[in-house]
């Protein structure tokens, strides 16, 4: 009876031992987020040199401009849309930690790819977003190498704080993934208001992802044709794709004359062109608007849009033959904009960002 007891005690202590141990494996730890296994997409600043991994989609010399200079506002253009962070791994999990950053926030929504299909999506209200951000991800395929990538929030400043990954899983190599370039430059319509935070509702979101593009979102809310900015994209990767869709805020807010508005978007247009020689640039005029005159000057919109599509036709006169004219409000109507604020005269809802996406695509696409 003894020698029984005794094997029975021995058992046990080796079952205890082995669900420690199994317990043990089984938990989620830290990996380096220095590691650079870990990419950022969307953003051509990068900072592994601090507690966080930090990105930035314009340059610190840039937001650094007073804004008569830059013409636009440091804490709108310190927001992440179209910033995505990319890595692949094994693990069943992955715990994310996020910290917002100093920026202009309106909340954070984060959606996640795995393999390229979307698969879950976290929504922080603009008070949980200052404060730190946990989201977890559930591997949708177990056990196997997966690529994951999660989309940053467009209203929003947010670092990484900590990845931790579950069990033994490690960060793997990413395979090289070389896609053309697109760059998408304007204002608030292009920023993404109107489809809350979320950079992945963004019309430039879309128009990258069914065409196959890696792509950098360079609007600000509220901007106007901004030289500092057409001057920055030297810094970026040679673009293969540009549009441009700038306008609305030099004629409503600002009352510029035309002729003011197209001096400067023809240096504007020179150095993006000077710098992204073999791009396609597609110049779209104003969108759809409710707003009938700017009431500093009573230019109206479509006086606007005649005098861009005038300079475009001269340009092309010239002979640049990879620079294209859209007429913004043949491709857009009251249908595009918000349901959700009748008084916004201008900006597009979530449906009227994927229905001006589609009008792009096909046009792009030809």
């Amino acid at each position: 009876m003894f020698r029984l007891n005794c094997l029975l005690l021995v058992i046990v202590l080796l079952f205890t031992s082995c669900d420690k141990k199994q317990n043990r494996v089984a938990t989620y730890r830290n990996v380096d987020i220095k590691d650079t296994k870990i990419k950022v997409k969307g953003a051509n600043y990068v900072d592994r040199s601090g507690e966080h991994l930090c990105w930035s989609r314009f340059s610190e010399e840039v937001l650094s401009m007073p804004s008569t200079q830059s013409m636009f506002n440091a804490d709108k253009a310190r927001t992440n849309s179209g910033v995505r962070m990319q890595f692949k791994t094994k693990s069943d999990r992955v715990k994310l930690v996020f910290l917002p950053q100093l920026g202009d926030n309106r909340g954070a929504a984060f959606a996640i790819n795995q393999n390229g299909q979307p698969t879950q999506t976290f929504e922080f209200n603009a008070q949980e977003s200052s404060q730190q951000m946990t989201i977890e991800v559930v591997n949708q395929h177990p056990g196997l190498s997966t690529y994951f990538e999660v989309v940053m929030p467009s209203w929003a400043n947010v670092a990484l704080n900590s990845m931790e990954l579950w069990g033994t899983s490690e960060l793997e190599e990413l395979a090289d993934d070389s896609k053309p370039v697109y760059l998408a430059i304007g204002n608030s319509i292009t920023h993404g208001v109107g489809q809350g935070s979320a950079t992945y509702l963004t019309y430039p979101y879309l128009v990258a992802k069914s065409l196959g593009y890696d792509y950098y979102n360079l609007a600000v809310g509220g901007a106007k044709v901004s030289q500092a900015i057409a001057d920055m994209t030297d810094e970026l990767p040679k673009a293969d794709l540009i549009t441009i869709l700038i306008g609305y805020n030099d004629l409503i807010f600002s009352g510029k004359p035309m002729a003011e508005y197209i001096t400067a978007y023809e240096s504007y247009l020179r150095s993006i062109r000077n710098n992204h020689p073999y791009a396609k640039i597609y110049c779209i005029t104003l969108t759809y608007t409710k707003a009938e005159k700017s009431e500093k000057t009573g230019i109206t919109p479509d006086q606007y849009r005649l005098a861009l599509r005038n300079f475009i036709y001269h340009e092309q006169s010239k002979g640049d033959k990879r620079l294209f004219l859209i007429e913004g409000d043949e491709i857009s109507s009251v249908e595009n904009l918000r349901d959700d604020n009748p008084n916004d005269k201008v900006h597009f809802s979530i449906k009227g960002a994927e229905l001006f996406a589609k009008e792009l695509i096909e046009i792009i696409g030809e």
